[in-house]
């Protein structure tokens, strides 16, 4: 394979940092440029690699996204609706791998785990990844299904602070500083989510769905 031009839209965001890091650490997947993409925040900041050097985070357009061979979508559902198809679109497009729930149940948009179903990206532009839960628990699952069916499975789901990207973990570590501390009463302060984190048990989390469930225990079969 040759060297290919990679993007990083939503670089300076949790998954984001992620995805630098595998890039880093994968030998298998040749990268000859690495571009990071971010909003007017973060354009013009660097963020020092160990593989790739000191990068200068871009602000992000999709002529800019539309330069790269892969487009890694690090970013919120709605930011990848607006954006994604046109950074693909065309012969000249980009693949793009989307890691929010945008594309998740959209018929001819593969939802791929690659060591599962690899073989469903062929000829598409723009791929989905599944839930995070969905992925690993489909790692276990899958040589299982293979040699002996599966009719039926449950899942329990214990979500991260860092579904909530970098200002979650951020407020949960803050939180739990000021509860131990004795700066605050038993309760530490919530704003990014609607209760606070530290030392409490949250019975469920996004909203429910007509059918009962929440749409975070949704997104394990989306």
């Amino acid at each position: 394979m040759a060297p290919l031009n990679v993007g990083i839209a939503g670089a300076t965001g949790a998954v984001g940092k992620e995805i630098i890091g595998c890039l880093e650490n994968c030998r298998s997947f040749p990268i000859d440029n690495l571009r990071l993409f971010g909003s007017k925040r973060s354009a013009g900041r660097k963020i020092d690699t160990s593989k790739f050097g000191n990068i200068t985070i871009e602000l992000f357009s999709e002529d800019s996204a539309r330069e790269c061979d892969v487009v890694f979508l690090a970013v919120d559902g709605d930011f990848s609706r607006a954006h994604a198809e046109n950074i693909c679109k065309g012969g000249d497009g980009a693949i793009v791998i989307g890691n929010s729930s945008a594309f998740r149940y959209m018929e001819g948009i593969p939802l791929v785990v690659p060591e599962i179903n690899a073989e469903t990206t062929k000829g598409k532009k723009l791929i989905a990844n599944p839930n995070c839960t969905t992925a690993i628990g489909l790692m276990a699952v899958w040589p299982l299904h293979k040699l002996f069916g599966l009719s039926k499975m449950v899942m329990s789901t214990y979500q991260a602070a860092s579904g909530a990207g970098q200002p979650g973990m951020d407020e949960l570590m803050e939180g739990t500083r000021s509860v131990l501390n004795g700066e605050r009463d038993v309760v530490a302060e919530n704003k990014v989510f609607a209760h606070p984190l530290p030392f409490n048990v949250i019975p469920h989390i996004d909203k429910f769905q007509d059918n009962g469930y929440t749409k975070e225990e949704m997104k394990v079969t989306w």
